[in-house]
């Protein structure tokens, strides 16, 4: 794939689907009624306690990507039939922290969400990723650096219940240390979603000398 193939569809990804049966509103994804109310608490406690603070800058040099990072929380919505769920705010011009994933610096899945064709498209580029390229998460004066490992891109829009299920699995909690960056593709369209995964350098080297 060329640099003239990236994708540029919008989008913002939200945490394992309420129901199979809830239909997609554009490049959305609801979520489980979350405790928004208990995780602002949460990560509030965090900062002013002088633990790890809020991601605030990504870098990704392959793809000359040099951003800012907000917090992203979520709003309800309903769909055609009348269905409550909740669904995730969306970052402009900046990538977005999903604030009940992980904290820099706390174990876990750090997940950030992006546009790809509006304001500011900090995720056109995703799909130009490889195995072995760096990014790298800042938290104020804390620098983290992440090697990629998968560049995923799964069936959304006409995919079955299951497969949707699957996907969202990926902005879950895992139980080694990770950041996953998502966004919709291709280009004209939000059939699919491209989901790129990427463990810590310290991890991943320190596990390949212990041949694991």
């Amino acid at each position: 794939m060329t640099r003239t193939d990236r994708p540029s569809i919008l989008f913002y990804l939200a945490t394992l689907l309420l129901a199979a049966s809830v239909a997609l509103a554009g490049c959305s994804v609801p979520q489980p009624n979350p405790p928004a109310v208990v995780q602002t608490q949460q990560t509030v406690a965090a900062t002013s306690a002088g633990q790890p603070t809020l991601p605030d800058r990504l870098e990704i040099p392959g793809i000359d990507v040099d951003i800012p990072v907000v917090e992203l929380g979520w709003h309800a919505a309903t769909t055609n039939d009348g269905a409550i769920f909740s669904e995730w705010d969306v970052a402009e011009y900046a990538a977005g922290w999903h604030k009940n994933s992980a904290l820099p610096g706390q174990p876990g899945n750090i997940v950030l969400s992006g546009h790809n064709n509006i304001l500011g498209a900090v995720f056109r580029e995703l799909d130009q990723l490889r195995a072995g390229d760096e990014a790298i998460l800042w938290a104020g004066d804390e620098r983290l650096v992440y090697r990629v490992d998968q560049v995923l891109i799964v069936p959304e829009k006409y995919a079955t219940a299951e497969q949707r299920a699957a996907n969202a699995k990926w902005i879950e909690q895992f139980d080694d240390d990770r950041l996953t960056l998502v966004s919709c593709w291709p280009r004209n369209n939000n059939t699919h979603r491209i989901i790129v995964v990427a463990h810590p350098i310290q991890n991943a080297d320190t596990a390949r000398a212990a041949g694991q």
